[in-house]
């Protein structure tokens, strides 16, 4: 909300490059903590420990400088996941748990319900909540954690099955869908992010000076962070996703990410390193 942050002298982002530092989002949640929000901030706990939790918060330990697995030849997570950046980000993490500072959002209303000031959450969600604030829902990037903002990207995709009965017939489903007429029907329907760039301009919401462009400049710049491309990938989200669990429920921050970084370590070994044949 635009106006709940002007009206407690919260400077509001006007993207990426000037996102809040985790401690400048630490102390405005402190300070709405003291202004009628006993609990500022929904991180969307109610959808419970799964690909939410990689895709929700390894954009932090990605802003610390830390990552899921060394990029360079995902051979290992050692020294990324659980790097000094990455624990020390994830303890600051923990610490808006442990100072009162995040709602558990079980009826999944803390947001829309004006409980919390602040829903760290998806696209997703923006339709839905522009229903309840209109023109004052705003918003802003993720906060800066020592190597710039950065945030999730990629989605659920259409693809097609070798043992198709019909591999002409799915084709041409595939191929609708991608034009940019239905492209913009999807988008409008789900809220997602249109997949090409021609339907940018003529989407409203994400074209220059639209209430989610901030989206489409994270995406064109480098804010913007993939998934790890590796075989290994299901093994390093249940792993993080675990370890975040772990953190949340106040267990040691560095243990909990060593612990992740052998389960996926061990998984790639077992795995050859997962050759490229």
């Amino acid at each position: 909300s635009k106006s709940i942050l002007k009206a407690n002298n919260i400077r509001i982002p006007t993207g990426p490059s000037d996102a809040w530092t985790a401690d400048e989002f630490t102390q405005a949640m402190k300070t709405l903590q003291t202004h009628g929000f006993a609990k500022p901030l929904d991180v969307k706990l109610n959808y419970g420990k799964g690909e939410w939790y990689t895709y929700g918060f390894s954009p932090i330990v990605e802003s610390a400088g830390g990552d899921l697995i060394n990029r360079t030849n995902y051979q290992s997570a050692d020294g990324a996941l659980n790097s000094s950046n990455s624990v020390s980000a994830l303890t600051t993490f923990q610490s808006w748990f442990k100072s009162g500072l995040v709602d558990r959002n079980e009826d999944d209303n803390a947001f829309k319900s004006g409980r919390s000031a602040f829903s760290w959450v998806g696209f997703w969600e923006f339709p839905n909540y522009q229903k309840t604030y209109g023109d004052d829902l705003t918003l802003v990037p993720l906060p800066n954690f020592g190597s710039g903002s950065k945030t999730g990207m990629g989605s659920w995709q259409w693809g097609i099955t070798s043992k198709a009965s019909s591999l002409d017939a799915a084709w041409s489903f595939v191929n609708y869908t991608i034009q940019v007429g239905p492209e913009l029907a999807l988008t409008k329907l789900d809220g997602a992010i249109p997949s090409r760039k021609s339907a940018i301009s003529l989407s409203p919401q994400f074209a220059q000076g639209g209430t989610e462009r901030l989206y489409i400049d994270q995406l064109l710049g480098t804010t913007a962070v993939p998934r790890p491309q590796t075989p290994a990938y299901p093994t390093i989200t249940t792993a993080y996703a675990q370890a975040l669990q772990d953190i949340i429920d106040g267990k040691d921050v560095k243990a909990s990410l060593d612990t992740a970084v052998k389960t996926i370590n061990q998984d790639i070994q077992d795995n050859q390193g997962y050759p490229n044949n």
